[in-house]
């Protein structure tokens, strides 16, 4: 029997994806919790098939959550589910085990995009834990303010710092800004962490927008020539 964990802080919302799951497949078990703490506490102890987690929950949210996931259980997948537009992914990148949908949802099509995911045969580890990409891009759609930790094995670690969705600055080793930012973007198989933002306003080295630099570093990492400025 699969098990599906939704983490949502909405119990009405919560209420008719279960009623409506069972209601499509009755083979399935539907555990809900209303924050990322009691998610985890369930990961720890229960054989989770699918993740669905909202992004903005009291406690711990979403991303942290799914920062724990991408550690401990980095082949199950999670359907995140958000208020705001969802990002375009560079192909590239795409190859992660998570699947944006927007609110308010249209419960038949999702309901039925979590049966076929649990259905397919997906070859094992094709699809691995969570991009760093993949967190920037929610952490700028969710308005986030917060230092993000990339801490990739063996290597020096790096830091994004985010105001109110905006990338303001990066560091990696005696590197800053844009820099910075370029090196650690396609980072692979690093541990995420989650940090307040000092209370001090930060300066903003950064001046690209993120989905600029995302796209560099893609073009670096595959070995294209960064595009030339227009005009």
């Amino acid at each position: 029997m699969h098990k599906i964990l939704i983490a949502d802080d909405d119990p009405i919302l919560s209420r008719i994806l279960v009623k409506h799951l069972k209601k499509v497949e009755d083979s399935i078990e539907v555990i809900t919790v209303k924050d990322g703490k009691e998610a985890i506490h369930i990961l720890q102890r229960e054989r989770i098939s699918l993740l669905v987690t909202d992004i903005q929950m009291p406690i711990l949210d979403g991303l942290e959550l799914l920062a724990y996931v991408h550690e401990n259980h980095p082949v199950v997948p999670c359907f995140v589910m958000t208020a705001y537009e969802t990002p375009e992914i560079e192909d590239e990148l795409a190859q992660d085990i998570v699947h944006f949908f927007r609110k308010p949802l249209e419960i038949d099509q999702f309901s039925q995009a979590i049966l076929d995911t649990l259905k397919k045969d997906i070859p094992r580890g094709s699809l691995y834990g969570i991009s760093v990409v993949r967190f920037l891009q929610m952490i700028e759609m969710e308005n986030k303010t917060c230092i993000f930790e990339v801490q990739p094995p063996n290597k020096e670690k790096g830091l994004f710092y985010f105001e109110k969705g905006v990338l303001c600055d990066a560091e990696y080793g005696d590197i800053r800004g844009e820099a910075a930012a370029l090196k650690i973007i396609t980072t692979e198989k690093a541990k995420f962490r989650f940090r307040d933002l000092p209370q001090k306003k930060v300066t903003k080295w950064i001046k690209k927008d993120l989905k600029s630099l995302i796209k560099e570093a893609v073009q670096r990492e595959i070995g294209l020539p960064p595009a030339k400025p227009s005009g």
